[in-house]
């Protein structure tokens, strides 16, 4: 992808070592090259139908920017029989792309600006163009690697004037990109949100909580936990590692975050609530971020069986959120209970 130019009530809770990261841009005599008024967006309506995974992931790829700052003025269709994506045309078009036009990528963003000379310097024009052999299907769990639904958001994070970034972040220079719990796993995390509030202020004041199965060790995006089934006794001590964060412009008031193991795989089992296993008390702060190793004992009475492994954040709701359908994630470890 280019663009050119806590203490626990229950259980034990261990914070580890994160990556940090920050959101970057260019500048002009001091002063962030950026919209500095609300483009007008144009849907490649050749490429990206009406209805369907793409179109879905085109909107899910704008509105996790947008809807943090409602910078966008209008979103408009080109006629169905319009193929090309023209730039520098004066419209800010998304679509799909060959991939052998992007050079093997599997997005790009091209941009128009001016020549920096006096003053601050604006976007004048974007445009996107996805690669049309991607996977468009909505992920969920811990499914690791780039999709069609990451692309577009990585590419819209390019179009509101961001540059690649390490540590937990969507414009990751190469994939795998994280996958954030929830139905819509292709989203932002708390260092691109940061970026938002800092160019165009936050339209709304509130918290957002993400956790995910996976991290970022070393700058290296992995599966807190290795993708293989751990076998484990009843009665016995063990725990899960999890990402945690707040993409959200305050703290979160103090919440409850719970370990619940169900033979249900994903999505389904988001929606379960037996088999907690651990709850913990915890809060965060803006835009915080953190990785946890969360300790609990096996029940003794729990039915031999293969178990995923769900967190849940808030499952009481009492934190009003800029999203509440995020709140879920599934490590990739199974565990089997077979003694």
């Amino acid at each position: 992808m280019t663009h050119s130019k806590v203490a626990g009530l229950v259980g034990v809770l261990a914070l580890l070592g994160g990556e940090a990261g920050a959101a970057a841009w260019d500048t002009c005599n001091g002063s962030p090259v950026k919209w500095y008024s609300g483009p007008v967006v144009y849907r490649n309506r050749c490429s990206i139908p009406d209805t369907g995974n793409v179109n879905t992931a085109y909107w899910n790829g704008l509105r996790q920017w947008d809807d943090l700052s409602h910078l966008v003025r209008g979103f408009n269709v080109n006629p169905v029989t319009d193929c090309g994506l023209d730039h520098s045309d004066g419209q800010n078009e998304i679509g799909l792309c060959d991939r052998a036009a992007l050079d093997g990528n599997n997005g790009v963003t091209y941009s128009t600006v001016g020549v920096c000379f006096i003053g601050s310097n604006g976007i004048d024009e974007a445009d996107v163009c996805i690669a049309s052999d991607l996977d468009f299907t909505p992920r969920n769990g811990s499914a690791f690697g780039t999709s069609g639904r990451s692309t577009f958001v990585h590419e819209a994070g390019h179009f509101f004037g961001f540059k690649h970034e390490g540590g937990h972040s969507i414009l990751r220079t190469s994939p795998p990109h994280l996958v954030t719990g929830g139905y819509e796993a292709s989203t932002l995390w708390p260092t691109n949100a940061q970026g938002m509030r800092d160019l165009y202020a936050y339209s709304q004041t509130k918290p957002n909580l993400l956790p995910s199965s996976m991290g970022v060790v070393g700058d290296v995006a992995q599966t807190l936990d290795p993708a293989l089934t751990r076998a484990v006794c009843r009665n016995t001590a063990t725990s899960v590692k999890f990402y945690v964060g707040n993409l959200g412009n305050v703290a979160t008031p103090t919440y409850s975050m719970r370990v619940r193991l169900s033979p249900t795989a994903p999505p389904l089992g988001y929606s379960e609530s037996t088999n907690v296993v651990a709850t913990f008390s915890h809060s965060m702060a803006a835009f915080a971020e953190g990785t946890y190793s969360l300790g609990f004992m096996v029940p003794a009475g729990l039915p031999f069986n293969t178990y995923h492994v769900y967190l849940d954040l808030d499952p009481a709701g009492v934190v009003d959120e800029l999203r509440e359908n995020d709140n879920t994630t599934v490590s990739a470890m199974l565990l089997r209970v077979d003694c």
